[in-house]
């Protein structure tokens, strides 16, 4: 999900629209978010990268990038298990899509550990139906057209689609549950599986190993419990599991990019966007 957590100081945002899809458009789809994002702004930008545990799909509409002009294009950013940066310059104008691991393998066909840390183009995968969708969006003049557009291209995809793993589905809803907290070891175990072949089919259905997603999603409890007021980091590394408070900031320094209190002062210093953003 998206953090609120603004590293840009007092940076202006000129323009800004975040459109919501209602959730009952794409209801049964696994999709967390839908939604619109029209922007523009004075200058360049740059933000702070936080991995969220999602898959992202973009279907960039027109903006401006390195200086230039874009044409419409869709990327696929699958998960990442480290802090990044991202830019951009002038207009942004996109749909976006935040997609649960397991519903993107099955939108997507394709081993989810082939995208880890980094961006793909999504007709590279899905092919000329990506391309056409994407022309029609960026000529259709309103977001209710749009997010309709996308949902019926997902469930035709998803229809057509194999569903999860059910083994490395049922490994996905207790390592979620427990906050990361249980063994891999012991979570193999339970399945019946060697830890090889746990590992080899968890990372081709979610992108990321099995021990790495369960610290991705220690870290991400860890961290919305300090942006709450009054946090201790001390409590908040006992709660989630860490050894002591320097174990908590390399979790921080790993997927975060910096430790825990830098990220949270440079949040708790500005107040007009956010730009450390999950993904």
């Amino acid at each position: 999900m998206d953090a609120a957590l603004d590293l840009r100081g007092t940076y202006q945002v000129r323009a800004r629209q975040v459109v919501h899809a209602p959730a009952a458009l794409t209801a049964g789809l696994d999709v967390l978010r839908c939604f619109g994002f029209d922007v523009t702004e004075p200058e360049p930008v740059r933000r702070r990268k936080i991995p969220g545990g999602t898959v992202k799909i973009v279907f960039a509409l027109d903006g401006v990038f390195g200086g230039r002009s874009i044409q419409p294009t869709a990327l696929v950013v699958g998960l990442h298990d480290r802090a990044g940066m991202t830019e951009h310059a002038g207009r942004m104008h996109s749909v976006q899509l935040q997609l649960e691991p397991l519903a993107a393998r099955r939108l997507l066909g394709v081993p989810l550990d082939d995208l880890r840390n980094t961006a793909a183009p999504l007709d590279e995968l899905l092919g000329p139906p990506v391309a056409e969708l994407t022309e029609r969006l960026a000529e259709t003049g309103t977001w209710p057209e749009r997010f309709a557009q996308v949902t019926t291209f997902l469930r035709e995809r998803f229809a057509a689609a194999e569903p999860p793993d059910p083994v490395v589905a049922h490994a996905v809803r207790v390592l979620r549950h427990s906050g990361g907290g249980v063994p891999i070891g012991v979570l193999a175990r339970e399945i019946g599986w060697s830890h090889r072949h746990f590992r080899r089919r968890f990372a081709d259905q979610v992108g990321l190993a099995p021990k790495d997603y369960g610290s991705l999603l220690r870290f991400s409890g860890a961290l919305d419990a300090l942006t709450r007021p009054g946090a201790d980091a001390g409590a908040v590394a006992a709660r989630f599991g860490y050894y002591d408070q320097s174990h908590l900031t390399r979790a921080f320094q790993r997927f975060a990019g910096a430790p825990p209190g830098r990220l949270i002062r440079a949040a708790a210093d500005s107040s007009k966007t956010a730009a450390g953003v999950r993904f």
